[in-house]
């Protein structure tokens, strides 16, 4: 019957999301985006300063490895030339987006985060940041960052390439509406595109209409036959009307584009199975059998298959992996869900100022997910502001378990140890911060109470000469560097 096949059809694409976590990735971040991204920049300067050909020279080696795929060097060298250069922005964006391509998306975060703060009208930062944050499923973070662009004339300062990426941010994030006028502007640029008629497609299907969702789908096709994921999309909307050899051709086509294509190959067994083929189906899934287990799609498909050649062994233990597979991903997931609601809910509270709500919403999150990074984040650095140590340091500790390369988390752990008083253990933790932070002025602030304490009276001058080079305007500082004594902020 119909109905039981797109039953079948819906179980078997449900099966699949929950282990990738998210919808299809529709405009694919790859190192060929990020390389042309970065040749958009290469030229670009920081508005207030002096080019210095030592810090230009290390951040195009930095390009260039980045380039070559060659990516804890680009690190590497886009590290040197933020020590060169502390207050040029660049290096820390490309930086974090070396640092994204890696899977580091948390430490992408940071060194984002102090781009944005240094170039705070780049609206490309903020593209890339968003797509970062909702990367981390930090989907409040990233909708805050992107309300600057409901602003049709913000748009319009935009490349294409931008524009791509920040349609992929609204696409992730399920703003199609936003989706779709971004597009829009899109095609204003480049209406020779053929991708954005498969965006558009994908949009509305977001929306919910599969009818001018297949119109957009077939013109990006009639005006680039190379194009696999329009022909999926395509055959996943007519295998739903029940168009069988229409969906049949379709995802051939996707399949012989991209043979190893898990998703593809899935349904196209689902269309084989639709027209009382199981061997076929079953002939189809067997190189991405494998994949099972990320894609338990493919169980399920081959369950039925062997259910339709009336080999009940087979269809039992395909049936069981299925069920093994999607179940270890649903609670996982729900686990994540759980932990993110009270998560965006308290940094909105923590927006509108209400501390002890935020407080108890983010202790939430940590016992929901406790190998979540963010909310032990949170919670230590609001127990070090409120004096409470001894509730700041089994964060502390967590925050180092899950990724002690953070610069956040050292800059958190250098404070901690400041407060106790152990001014060399301060010193080694944000020395480590200095080095993914040289322009950070509350970082040579800090480090001048340090060397203050530790009696180096000279080096604590020098971080405070420091401060009022990248932070001329700080409250204080005058003062600070005339008594020669260090700040308040144990």
């Amino acid at each position: 019957m119909l109905e039981e096949r797109i039953r079948l059809g819906a179980m078997a694409t449900n099966g699949a999301s929950f282990l990738r976590g998210r919808r299809p990735i529709v405009f694919a971040v790859t190192l060929c985006f990020y390389t042309s991204a970065a040749s958009l920049f290469i030229v670009q300067r920081a508005a207030s300063q002096v080019t210095q050909p030592l810090a230009e020279s290390q951040l195009l080696k930095g390009i260039q490895l980045l380039g070559a795929g060659r990516l804890p060097e680009s690190v590497k060298a886009f590290n040197d030339a933020k020590q060169t250069n502390p207050l040029d922005p660049r290096p820390y964006f490309y930086c974090g987006m070396a640092l994204a391509q890696e899977g580091r998306m948390r430490d992408a975060a940071g060194e984002l985060a102090e781009a944005v703060h240094l170039a705070p009208d780049q609206l490309q930062y903020r593209i890339f940041q968003a797509h970062v944050f909702e990367q981390l499923q930090q989907t409040h973070a990233a909708v805050k960052i992107l309300r600057v662009f409901q602003d049709e004339q913000t748009l319009r300062q935009l490349s294409a390439a931008w524009l791509r990426l920040l349609a992929d941010d609204y696409y992730r994030l399920g703003m199609a509406a936003e989706t779709l006028s971004v597009l829009n502007r899109w095609a204003e640029l480049d209406p020779k595109d053929s991708r954005i008629a498969l965006y558009r497609g994908q949009a509305y299907e977001l929306e919910g209409r599969p009818n001018a969702a297949l119109k957009f789908f077939e013109i990006s096709v009639s005006e680039s036959d190379l194009n696999p994921l329009a022909f999926f999309e395509m055959g996943k909307i007519l295998y739903a009307r029940n168009q069988l050899p229409a969906a049949k051709q379709a995802l051939l086509k996707a399949v012989s584009e991209d043979k190893d294509n898990p998703d593809y190959l899935s349904q196209l067994a689902l269309v084989y199975l639709a027209m009382n083929d199981p061997d076929a189906a079953i002939e189809r899934l067997r190189s991405v059998e494998s994949e099972g287990d990320r894609f338990p799609s493919i169980y399920y498909v081959l369950a039925a298959a062997y259910h339709s050649k009336g080999d009940q062994a087979r269809k039992a233990e395909y049936m069981a992996k299925f069920q093994q597979a999607t179940a270890a991903e649903r609670d996982r997931k729900a686990q994540t869900l759980a932990a993110e609601r009270p998560l965006a809910q308290a940094e909105r509270e923590l927006d509108q100022g209400r501390t002890a709500e935020a407080r108890a919403l983010f202790e939430k999150a940590a016992r929901l997910n406790p190998n979540r990074w963010e909310p032990h984040a949170f919670l230590a650095e609001m127990f070090l502001n409120a004096g409470k140590l001894d509730l700041a340091y089994p964060h502390l500790l967590k925050m180092k378990q899950i990724d002690s390369y953070s610069a956040v988390g050292n800059f958190l752990f250098a404070k901690y140890w400041f407060k106790r008083s152990d001014y060399q253990r301060a010193l080694v933790y944000a020395e480590k911060v200095r080095a993914a932070r040289p322009g950070n002025s509350e970082l040579h602030a800090f480090l001048g109470d340090v060397y203050m304490r530790l009696g180096e009276r000279q080096q604590a001058l020098r971080e405070y000469q420091a401060v009022s080079e990248f932070a001329p305007n700080r409250a204080g500082l005058k003062a600070v560097i005339e008594k020669g004594e260090p700040g308040d902020r144990k």
